[in-house]
């Protein structure tokens, strides 16, 4: 889970801010070829931006280029390695903010400075994104967004030299969202993607470190996405919901289930909490799979043979492999009304809708026979969310900038 000790007091976000802006009156200079990376409010090395980071890293060690964080273990981890990173509330961290031509950046502009009104003006920000889900985000909520995060929001808006997307039609259904034009969009891909093609090495060492070289028939993945507001997200909400009868299964075919809380449920979502952690005591056949296990979800998705999930960007991702994808929105009419959609969901659902535990375990069934109805369903889909299947995002998105 993230450090609250990381949040920023209100004393030091003014501190920063003001600093900044002095910084930025004696640089004055937007003419430098630095690049900036961030993400998850400087708290976390993960998701669009470390696979983009870490690609420059390999491809373009002659450019300028840092990674900002807030997370003092992150910043020796780095430095270990020999790759550039400065602490988001240093003196070098506020020069770099103000010295550097493009920003990357996937949730706010949190992700490169302690406060929105501390980024200059001048500098050109490049929203890699952290997913494109069928669930409206940021702006395009029904149930409105918080002030802060909408003012975050429109001055990143505002100072954008392009977002990244996966297709026309998700540029199309996405830009309301962030408050920009369809057309400020750059067909590129996501570069966390990359890996679901080619997997790093990383990744495999990751999954072989958690599983200890166990071999399981099938491994399945149950990934919920957040709910803003209560009810909070319920795991297995069946009313024939039987933790013994579900671990049993498990163990008589030898399936591992995963369960990936979204962050925000590890801390505050205890109802759920207790479920997944009852569920963990019932048998080794079901484990955490959460931030605290595996960082990037992509690094876990290519070992993964069926995904469980509602509306999460995950099952967006999970295409790309043509896997089975089943559907559990329990609360779709309340999710709708408050959340709302980028498109209908129903109508283009690329899997079962799943009501109770029987129909999960039929589906298990269905999955270990290779019994896949809906392959057709997912390829369909897919085609519209993605133009490129070839992972080269992080090659298209750097040519865009280093052009310039």
């Amino acid at each position: 889970m993230r450090n609250k000790g990381i949040m920023p007091s209100r004393l030091l976000k003014s501190w920063y801010i003001c600093l900044s802006k002095a910084v930025g009156l004696l640089i004055n200079n937007r003419n430098s070829n630095l690049i900036l990376f961030g993400a998850r409010d400087g708290a976390y090395f993960m998701d669009n931006s470390r696979a983009l980071y870490e690609w420059f890293n390999k491809h373009h060690t002659s450019e300028n280029y840092y990674w900002l964080t807030l997370n003092p273990a992150l910043e020796a981890s780095l430095k270990a390695q020999g790759l550039p990173v400065a602490r988001i509330d240093s003196l070098k961290g506020v020069w770099l903010l103000n010295k550097a031509k493009y920003a990357f950046y996937t949730n706010r502009l949190r992700d490169i400075a302690i406060d929105y009104r501390a980024v200059p003006s001048g500098l050109k920000m490049i929203f890699l994104s952290h997913g494109q889900s069928i669930k409206n985000t940021r702006l395009a909520v029904n149930a409105g967004v918080d002030a802060g995060y909408r003012n975050d929001t429109l001055v990143a808006s505002r100072q954008m030299a392009f977002a990244v997307s996966t297709s026309p039609f998700m540029a199309k259904v996405q830009a309301a969202s962030n408050g920009i034009k369809p057309e400020m969009y750059k067909l590129t891909g996501f570069p966390r993607n990359d890996w679901m093609f080619r997997p790093p090495a990383s990744a495999l060492e990751e999954w072989q470190r958690f599983t200890g070289g166990k071999q399981y028939s099938k491994v399945i993945l149950y990934a919920p996405t957040w709910r803003r507001k209560t009810p909070k997200t319920m795991m297995f909400p069946f009313a024939d919901f039987e933790p013994a009868a579900l671990a049993a299964y498990l163990e008589q075919y030898n399936i591992l289930l995963l369960l990936r809380l979204h962050v925000q449920d590890l801390r505050d979502n205890k109802p759920c909490i207790d479920v997944v952690e009852q569920l963990v005591q019932q048998t080794p056949n079901i484990r955490l799979a959460t931030i605290n296990e595996f960082v990037e979800t992509n690094f876990l998705l290519p070992y993964v043979d069926a995904l469980i999930s509602d509306y999460s960007s995950i099952y967006h991702d999970f295409l790309l492999l043509n896997r089975p994808i089943y559907f559990i929105p329990y609360d779709l009419e309340r999710f709708e009304k408050e959340n709302g959609f980028k498109y209908p969901y129903l109508d283009m659902l690329p899997g079962p809708k799943i009501s109770t535990q029987q129909e999960l375990l039929q589906h298990f069934s269905n999955l270990l026979n290779g019994d896949d109805q809906y392959s057709g369903h997912r390829e369909r889909l897919s085609a519209l969310i993605y133009t490129f299947l070839d992972g080269d995002s992080c090659k298209r998105i750097a040519k865009e900038v280093l052009a310039t």
